[in-house]
């Protein structure tokens, strides 16, 4: 099986987040529905802009990789402070999200230069034969030239149908996946863009 779904980031077309504040900034989608709506950015109230796993089996028992790779740095204001990104899980209801952290970079250090950072998460899930919906794996993330060990997942989701999929969610899709940024500290100046957020399989 070759299926690709994509954010349509690149290095050229990328979608950005910083400034101030400490909460979670997710990373918005670069383009909108249609002509002279403006993108989705997911929030805690509305997965809106999420990239959502599709349901009628397509990915049941599958394994699929999530690649998600950006920018981040250049904090003039704070160079010492720390920034981390997570790859989340989005389960629950399109209105009301449940946002799962299942990857993250850790703790990254900006300083003045800007740095590429990293993601790499292969999983597999399935609903057949008694399964009862688990979604399982492991991840890598990419920093400063280090790379960490393959470690499991930090979550695992249950009751999830890769046939039915989950109809409170987008078109009924099995779960969606967004990244979220949080900057350690509040700063005009922080920065974090994202090129890469692909499901393959």
């Amino acid at each position: 099986m070759s299926n690709t779904l994509d954010f349509q980031v690149s290095g050229a077309f990328q979608s950005k987040v910083g400034g101030t504040g400490t909460g979670v900034k997710y990373f918005p989608r670069p383009l909108g529905p249609s002509i002279g709506v403006a993108p989705a950015t997911p929030s805690a109230t509305s997965a809106a802009g999420a990239l959502f796993l599709p349901a009628q089996n397509v990915y049941n028992g599958q394994q699929f990789d999530v690649l998600v790779s950006g920018t981040f740095g250049n904090d003039s204001g704070d160079p010492s402070g720390v920034v981390t990104i997570n790859l989340y899980a989005v389960t629950g209801t399109f209105a009301n999200p449940t946002y799962t952290n299942i990857a993250t970079t850790g703790n990254m250090v900006p300083f003045y230069q800007i740095q590429p950072w990293g993601i790499s998460a292969n999983l597999v899930g399935a609903s057949v034969n008694g399964a009862n919906g688990l979604l399982i794996g492991a991840y890598q993330s990419y920093q400063r030239g280090a790379v960490t060990a393959p470690t499991t997942v930090t979550s695992i989701i249950t009751g999830l149908d890769f046939n039915a999929g989950n109809p409170a969610l987008q078109q009924g899709a099995v779960l969606g996946f967004v990244v979220g940024v949080l900057f350690g500290t509040s700063d005009a100046t922080n920065a974090a863009g994202l090129t890469e957020f692909t499901i393959e399989s």
